[in-house]
């Protein structure tokens, strides 16, 4: 039950309609995120939508805010160091052979995007066949620099492993306007021409995962919200994205 301040009761459905009532739409707006994607530094703006944070990324915003796991039952891990600070990319939010121009709508109980795909590979046979020596997101041996940016590797059947998730290459920012009743987290993200080249990508997402610096290893990754847009190719050496995620509460 809610209380407005004529003390009438008011659902969890009439929450969503406090607007109608007076409700500036930029006060109260939970948290809820915001991107804008352009090409090629910032030259031509291809998307902007809301996007959607999904359950488990809202369950672990009140597990920091009361410093309580969320129950095992959940199906979630439980792991209260972690924080947002990577992001990885897909080809599942829309079908691409019949309409890669309408996006699906994402879920909030939406785990992982439908169909990840990686930044990089590293693969020791990428001198073996000339696709492989053309794809600059085939990589032989990683550098110590790269094996700071990407992560989530998933060993393959061929010897390979598949990097799905990459660091922010800036520490987020944060903007607070009293003003306008306005906060949020600033985010940096980018697809450079030397990443998931040959793939359609129609899906991004925000994950969370707890940094260990030791072993140079993420632990506990999990998604924190997803967006779905029209498919765009990367499948030329010049392709590039850069975009401005914003997370608001």
């Amino acid at each position: 039950m809610f209380l407005d301040n004529n003390e009438e009761e008011i659902t969890f459905k009439e929450v969503i309609k406090l607007k109608d009532k007076g409700y500036n739409s930029n006060k109260g707006r939970g948290l809820s995120g915001h991107i804008t994607i352009y090409q090629d530094a910032f030259d031509k703006k291809i998307l902007e939508k809301d996007n959607l944070i999904v359950l488990r990324g809202r369950a672990y915003a009140l597990e920091l805010l009361f410093k309580d796991p969320i129950p095992s039952s959940s199906g979630y891990l439980n792991d209260l160091t972690r924080k947002i600070c990577m992001f990885k990319i897909g080809s599942g939010g829309a079908d691409i052979q019949s309409s890669p121009f309408q996006p699906f709508v994402p879920l909030y109980s939406d785990m992982d995007l439908s169909n990840p795909v990686p930044f990089v590979i590293e693969d020791s046979t990428k001198n073996d066949t000339d696709d492989k020596k053309n794809n600059t997101s085939i990589i032989e041996q990683m550098t110590a620099a790269q094996k700071k940016k990407y992560y989530g590797g998933v060993s393959r059947s061929d010897g390979s492993t598949a990097y799905y998730n990459k660091v922010f290459d800036n520490e987020p920012l944060w903007v607070v306007n009293k003003d306008t009743n306005e906060v949020y987290k600033k985010i940096l993200i980018n697809i450079n021409t030397n990443e998931a080249r040959g793939y359609f990508i129609n899906e991004l997402g925000l994950t969370i995962a707890a940094y260990d610096e030791t072993n140079n290893i993420m632990n506990n990754i999990e998604l924190f919200s997803r967006v779905t847009f029209n498919t765009r190719p990367l499948n030329t050496s010049t392709s590039s994205f850069i975009a401005t995620y914003l997370i608001f509460a």
